[in-house]
């Protein structure tokens, strides 16, 4: 199985995953000219050095804004800009994530809810092309190891705040990605959480299988440790597939077939995945049966 893999031991932000993708081997030069088209800014892609690690660093150039948008104009601007059907609805889907933990956080309806950081125009930049960018890899699955959310204060238009800010926080809570807090600075964006959010599967550690390639997008600031995001393209050979299920279980023996029959089919039509009932000898002979 073909499977993109994040490493965000230094966090994720959307340039941070654009510029991963494009070490990877995504079209550096279609994706800037699809995000030149689809938004008002100026996009650079050139080399840097981090810490010793060889990184792709791409830059959002965007004319002075202040303007905040509704969650409303945002879908009115990704749906006029012409993208492919699959990675619009990717795009719209990466920023419902982002909306509705926003709406969570203030507890506001979509309808009323407007955008600061995550709704200019940068991060339409950085949604825009990632998203193009993981499916123009054309990968079966998309997986993440945990995140690091970093540690300390954020600013933001609400204030400081303690990292994770409060709509990453609540994006990692409505999509069970794991995460950890190291640093002294924010490593996680909400734009970041949310495209891993949409896109990838948590895994605590690397499957088994063989690297195709690798990636590696620079982060803004420079830390003490390699501010990098690494990727990976994997022929996965482990299945991946892996779930939680509880097993219920009990022996009757004052039961007839009629509502042993009744029961079977009123366990399946509330949720349950599979029904057995197994003849059984109980205590003192007794005919009974293990549901």
């Amino acid at each position: 199985m073909r499977s993109l893999i994040f490493e965000p031991f230094s966090g994720a932000a959307g340039d941070m995953i654009l510029a991963s993708l494009i070490d990877l081997g995504a079209d550096s030069q279609k994706l800037r000219e699809l995000i030149e088209s689809a938004v008002d800014v100026s996009v650079s892609v050139d080399r840097v050095d981090k810490k010793g690690i060889d990184a792709v660093n791409v830059r959002i150039d965007v004319p002075y804004e202040t303007h905040s948008r509704h969650y409303s104009e945002i879908v009115d601007v990704v749906k006029g800009v012409g993208l492919p059907a699959a990675v619009e609805q990717s795009v719209l889907g990466v920023f419902k994530i982002l909306a509705e933990a926003e709406s969570k956080v203030h507890g506001l309806p979509l309808d009323k809810l407007h955008f600061h950081e995550v709704g200019q125009k940068d991060a339409l930049a950085d949604v825009i092309g990632s998203c193009f960018a993981i499916h123009e890899l054309g990968v079966d699955a998309v997986f993440t190891t945990p995140v690091n959310v970093g540690g300390g204060k954020v600013h933001s238009a609400h204030g400081a705040m303690a990292v994770p800010a409060p709509a990453t926080l609540e994006i990692l809570r409505q999509s069970g990605l794991i995460f950890y807090g190291q640093g002294s600075m924010e490593m996680l964006t909400p734009t970041g959480a949310a495209i891993l959010a949409y896109f990838a599967k948590p895994l605590e550690n690397l499957p088994r299988g063989i690297v195709r390639s690798t990636g590696y997008g620079a982060g803004d600031a420079d830390t003490e440790d390699p501010n990098v995001l690494r990727s990976m393209m994997m022929d996965v050979q482990d299945t991946l597939s892996k779930d939680t299920i509880e097993v219920l279980e009990t022996n009757v023996d004052d039961v007839t077939g009629e509502i042993l029959g009744s029961l079977f089919e009123k366990l399946l039509s509330v949720g349950a995945r599979d029904v057995t009932i197994i003849p059984a000898t109980m205590k003192k002979g007794r005919s009974g049966h293990i549901i």
